[in-house]
């Protein structure tokens, strides 16, 4: 009898656990749904904004994001460049950095801060040997919508065909903040697998994108601090 118990009980648990599973799967499934059916209007730039970079766009401008002590801008390529190896600063004499005003105009917006529900700072130890041992992760966690349009960024330039020999080319984003650049993350190409949208349409992930490595404390901070009034200033936009 008392083996019996045992045994319905432990069905009991079973039973409960799968019913918790299905919910979970149920919930997880109708997210990615729900995500992967909105349609968007485009958006205008705003104190938090994440632009996209598309590379043959940018190829064809001649505009590229240049990284100056960890700070990006975007230079134009003003004529080309001799094959050989260059002189010291010649590069930089070749090139004229774009208005960030044009910069506005030109690069679609992915990201504003209503698309963010929260942004922090992780630190971490430097995996290798490197002058300073550690750097600074930024997390942005995005709103449903966030995701989506993210997503559908990625799979709009990350999965179109290229001819044959053609090499890939990482995707960029340009993170300003305040009208000023601080992150040129790369756009990992899981963003734009539907395993991706998938897994972020569950309360277990706590972040969707990753800006990593930065190793100045200021600009990861920086980062944060926009956004955060960003979302002030938003909120005095919208109050009568």
């Amino acid at each position: 009898m008392r083996l019996f118990r045992q045994w319905t009980a432990t069905r009991v648990v079973a039973l409960v656990l799968g019913i918790l599973f299905l919910l979970y799967l149920a919930n997880t499934l109708y997210g990615y749904y729900q995500v992967s059916r909105m349609r968007f209007s485009p958006v205008a730039p705003s104190h938090f904004t994440l632009l996209g970079f598309p590379s043959r766009e940018m190829a064809e401008r001649r505009w590229k994001i240049i990284i100056t002590q960890e700070v990006p801008k975007v230079m134009e390529v003003l004529r080309e460049q001799r094959f050989g190896r260059p002189e010291l600063g010649a590069e930089e004499g070749n090139m004229r950095r774009v208005d960030i005003e044009q910069v506005l105009k030109v690069c679609p917006v992915v990201l504003t801060e209503q698309h963010v529900q929260q942004v922090w700072v992780e630190r971490r130890e430097a995996e290798v040997l490197r002058a300073r041992p550690e750097f600074f992760v930024v997390h942005l966690r995005l709103t449903p919508e966030g995701r989506a349009r993210l997503w559908h960024y990625a799979r709009t330039y990350l999965t179109q065909p290229r001819t044959l020999g053609e090499p890939p080319v990482d995707e960029q984003l340009l993170l300003v903040v305040d009208k000023q650049p601080w992150a040129a993350p790369k756009i990992s190409p899981e963003v734009a697998s539907s395993w991706w949208l998938l897994s972020r349409a569950a309360a277990l992930q706590t972040s969707d994108v990753q800006i990593q490595p930065i190793f100045d404390e200021e600009i990861a901070n920086e980062i944060v601090n926009g956004f955060q009034r960003a979302q002030r200033l938003a909120r005095k936009e919208v109050t009568p």
